[in-house]
């Protein structure tokens, strides 16, 4: 997937994986107002390209990502469709409907609504020095990124709201004890770990897994014949699948199924 010239992250392909980077490593990787579109143009074509068949997204340096640039606060505050929170609002929604997987290697701190671009991912690996934060309370403010939505759907309501309404800083043992990780590893081992999990992902049906992920998302706020009815839409997406049928026929033949994305 070619790309112009980026200046808030970097891109580029590990075989089937696209690996996006946070990459303002002298603020924590802080998103400002002008970062979101061109964020959000990357996350737009990962999901339209079909060579991507997985992503990675992490930061470059020490941190994953502090958050909102404190020094666009002011900004912060407006509410006209292109202000910060309406901007990162569309931002945030693609990242969390890609229809791909997504693995967040957190490699330090994550707060605010970096904490909330690790939420949208499928799976999160930290390494030992990961710190997450809702620390928009210590700033007067309340979630604005998808936080009250994503937290109390991993964590459960009761101990979001305890984050959330606090902002305290969690480490990496306390997010892997209470699901916000899958698991903690070295520093060294972080990038490692998750792509060789997103490459499990990647080599995997493309077309199944995006309906699959679909159907997990959407099934929040369904009922169970609703979600049912999904899942009968999904089926009949995957049957003219080049996988699909590569995956019964492997099935017949008692071997592994190679699957091509298609």
């Amino acid at each position: 997937m070619e790309l112009p010239a980026l200046t808030c992250c970097t891109w580029h392909m590990d075989g089937d994986v696209g690996v996006l980077t946070l990459n303002r490593p002298d603020r924590l990787n802080a998103i400002a107002n002008t970062d979101i579109d061109e964020l959000d143009r990357v996350i737009m074509r990962a999901g339209k390209e079909p060579s991507v068949r997985a992503m990675v997204i992490t930061g470059a340096g020490r941190g994953f990502c502090s958050g909102a640039d404190v020094k666009e606060w002011a900004a912060h505050a407006d509410a006209d469709e292109e202000s910060w929170p309406a901007k990162m609002h569309r931002t945030i929604a693609r990242l969390y409907w890609l229809p791909i997987p997504v693995i967040a290697a957190v490699n330090g701190v994550a707060a605010g609504s970096g904490f909330d671009i690790a939420l949208t991912a499928d799976m999160r690996f930290g390494s030992t020095a990961a710190r997450f934060g809702q620390v928009y309370a210590q700033r007067g403010i309340c979630p604005d990124a998808g936080g009250s939505y994503l937290l109390p759907r991993i964590v459960g309501e009761a101990r979001a709201a305890e984050l959330i309404y606090t902002g305290r800083i969690i480490d990496a043992d306390e997010a892997l004890r209470i699901g916000v990780l899958s698991e903690v590893v070295e520093p060294e081992r972080l990038m490692e770990r998750a792509l060789e999990q997103a490459r499990i992902f990647a080599a995997g049906p493309t077309v199944a897994i995006g309906e699959a992920k679909r159907n997990i998302r959407a099934g929040h706020t369904l009922s169970i014949e609703e979600a049912l009815r999904n899942e009968q839409r999904g089926a009949r997406i995957c049957v003219p699948t080049e996988d699909k049928a590569e995956g019964l026929a492997a099935a017949i033949e008692k071997r592994r199924p190679v699957f091509v994305g298609r």
